[in-house]
């Protein structure tokens, strides 16, 4: 027998509570009588949508749906190894139930993941990406989850339409994890504070025990100029999930915003360790030699990921475009950084003033007429 019981967490009230029993080849059954209990409990008039997503069964095998989970908690890693993971998951999934919207999505996602990060050759990840999400709509025209991957891919270059692709899938679902916390870092690497925390505190809610909306509550702190409070929470974030790979990253880039380049270093050494030839090991790699004073080696970390050798996105190419600033590399660094507004990176008040690594290149007249052109976009984003 399953227990369920429904709290009032604010003052400890017990609302509801029932047993139900099965195995779990009928565990999709005692979900939706479950919800049902509780939409009776609570008197809640649920729209007619909102009804059927109670009975929705987008994978019917409760074994696929498991590899399909773990496959979501395999991409979470940003690792490569992680990734191929996730990919027997969601093919093991597919020989259990055949085609499937969800299923498809999820290999979208994960070969978006490759091209995000830059791994194997250049632009590998794409083409296999849009492949799925098409499969996937072809299946499912409205699938949230394919959505999702198309605002990924979007965003980054075309932020306004990103940007309606982002609240598209949070329509249909206000509590797409996944959609919460890509948004989130969209919004934060934009510098949209407004807007970011919202969705930064709902992550947080729907997966308390998921340290990616942790991180970003810290990371899109960063993007504000506001370094010793990112890094206040990202040591704290760390001590709670000491393996995510990710907060080691944030905590470097912290403390190298501030100044402590020795320990920025270290970090990223580890990272270069557990992530290997991720866009995040090569851009820390970076850091680590400008600091330095190493400029071969720096421009060598650089190029030796194929994403930061052209960047497709706005935050990467921010990335960069800082660190050949520190080294010098004014001219390289401005390329980068009109590259970079390009792509759609608005983020005026970090750029225009407060990011340390920018401060050789401020007084350049080229930097000067850009900021002109960033300021008129930063005050006419609609978000």
């Amino acid at each position: 027998m399953l227990p369920s019981q429904l709290i009032d967490a604010s003052n400890d009230a017990h609302l509801w509570a029932e047993k139900y029993g099965g195995t779990l080849d009928d565990i999709f059954d005692i979900q939706e009588k479950v919800s049902r209990s509780i939409v009776d409990a609570m008197k809640l008039k649920l729209t007619p949508d909102e009804a059927g997503r109670l009975a929705e069964r987008q994978i019917p095998s409760p074994l696929a749906y498991e590899f399909y989970l773990k496959a979501g908690a395999e991409i979470l890693k940003w690792t490569e190894a992680g990734l191929e993971n996730a990919l027997k998951y969601l093919h093991r999934g597919l020989e259990i139930v055949g085609e499937n919207a969800l299923l498809y999505a999820g290999l979208a996602h994960v070969y978006f993941q490759y091209y995000n990060l830059g791994l194997k050759e250049e632009g590998y990840g794409r083409k296999q990406a849009e492949e799925y999400v098409q499969k996937a709509f072809a299946l499912d025209p409205d699938c949230p989850n394919a959505n999702f991957v198309r605002a990924n891919f979007i965003a980054w270059s075309q932020p306004q339409e990103g940007n309606k692709c982002f609240k598209r899938v949070l329509d249909k679902n206000l509590n797409d994890f996944d959609t919460l916390f890509y948004y989130s870092c969209f919004l934060g690497t934009l510098g949209r504070t407004r807007e970011v925390l919202p969705l930064e505190e709902r992550a947080i809610k729907i997966g308390p025990l998921n340290p990616m909306p942790y991180i970003h509550s810290g990371f899109n702190r960063l993007w504000e100029g506001r370094y010793e409070l990112a890094l206040e929470r990202m040591e704290k974030f760390h001590q709670m999930f000491p393996e995510d790979v990710m907060t080691k990253w944030i905590c470097g880039l912290s403390l190298a915003y501030l100044n402590r380049q020795e320990e920025a270093g270290q970090i990223f050494e580890e990272v270069a360790r557990e992530q290997p030839g991720t866009v995040f090991a090569c851009l820390g790699l970076a850091f680590k030699f400008a600091f330095e004073g190493k400029r071969s080696e720096a421009l060598a970390a650089l190029d030796s990921n194929p994403g930061l050798r052209q960047s497709w996105d706005f935050q990467s190419c921010y990335w960069k475009a800082e660190c050949l600033a520190l080294m010098g590399e004014k001219e390289m660094a401005l390329d980068c950084l009109e590259r970079d507004v390009d792509l759609g990176m608005s983020n005026y008040p970090l750029m225009n003033e407060l990011d340390p690594f920018l401060a050789n290149i401020r007084g350049e007249e080229r930097f000067k007429k850009l900021m002109e052109r960033i300021k008129y976009e930063w005050e006419h984003l609609e978000v």
